[in-house]
């Protein structure tokens, strides 16, 4: 039997031509594609009201034929969402949870409530199955194919990165984070996010200036959500725009030197063509110049 997901519009309205080619390139990597109907219905920005977003995820949850739900997109929404999930009917049948960017909300969520998330891709992505150049098309083809080996079980994976400065030859722990503006929009929130002790913390964002982003990381480390963190690693930063000729990494590592942290780089986790899956929470190990999650 096809491996069959159920799709949902947690956050942003979606341009429906996108929805429609994001299905196409999943079904022709043989998945099939349920959820229930209408997937939107805008209301503002938004996919469509609250009380219809949540009733999307928990019906999504509770369809016995799917194995994972996989967002549409991100944007903005999902924080509206928490305190309305029944997580004890989310828990009956306990799939994994697919996005990133704002949907980084949900996934640490579902994560503190043991429920199994991926940060990677979301589904209207897929539309580059069939769209993009052949080159292109290859690193898409090659992400959804590890999103989809995670949703089936353990896949240990293992990502290329640098570090900056001086750094531990090997440190181990959790890998949770996400996008980094979206973290920090939580910081006050009963939903902050916080770093577990000895975490791998990854960040990345999208067309931000270097303020807004040395900003957001300030309100991380001074709201206290990485202070028993054991180092970061920064994924893509697609589109954010730098002041003068101060590079990026020097700007996080300045901010994060009250904490002390190690700083990584390169990783090729983001908005950008390169978006390589990782199950949030799993064990990770920072070692000879490569990130390896078990999976």
């Amino acid at each position: 039997m096809p491996l069959a997901v159920s799709l949902i519009a947690p956050s942003s309205f979606t341009a429906p031509e996108a929805v429609a080619a994001g299905i196409r390139g999943l079904e022709a990597l043989g998945v099939e594609v349920r959820g229930e109907a209408p997937l939107q219905a805008p209301e503002r920005y938004l996919a469509a009201s609250r009380e219809h977003r949540l009733a999307q995820l928990h019906a999504a949850y509770d369809d016995p034929e799917t194995q994972a739900v996989w967002a549409v997109r991100g944007g903005y929404g999902a924080a509206q969402l928490v305190d309305g999930i029944d997580w004890h009917r989310l828990a009956r049948r306990p799939k994994p949870l697919i996005g990133y960017s704002d949907v980084t909300v949900l996934l640490d969520q579902c994560h503190r409530h043991g429920l199994p998330a991926l940060h990677g891709p979301v589904a209207k992505a897929a539309g580059g199955l069939l769209e993009d150049s052949d080159a292109e098309r290859a690193i898409i083809r090659r992400q959804f194919e590890e999103t989809l080996a995670l949703i089936q079980g353990p896949a240990p994976l293992d990502y290329p990165l640098t570090a900056q400065g001086d750094a531990p030859a090997r440190l181990e722990g959790p890998v949770v984070g996400g996008n980094l503006t979206t973290l920090a929009s939580l910081v006050g929130t009963p939903t902050a996010f916080t770093a577990p002790k000895g975490a791998l913390v990854i960040l990345e964002d999208v067309g931000e200036p270097y303020y807004r982003l040395e900003r957001a990381l300030w309100q991380l480390v001074h709201g206290g959500a990485l202070t028993d963190a054991a180092a970061v690693c920064l994924g893509t930063f697609e589109g954010c725009t730098p002041y003068g000729e101060t590079p990026l990494e020097a700007i996080v590592a300045e901010t994060l030197a009250p904490l002390g942290l190690p700083l990584f780089a390169g990783l090729p986790v983001g908005h950008g063509l390169h978006n390589r899956p990782w199950r949030y929470g799993a064990t990770g190990r920072l070692e000879g110049g490569r990130l390896f999650i078990e999976g």
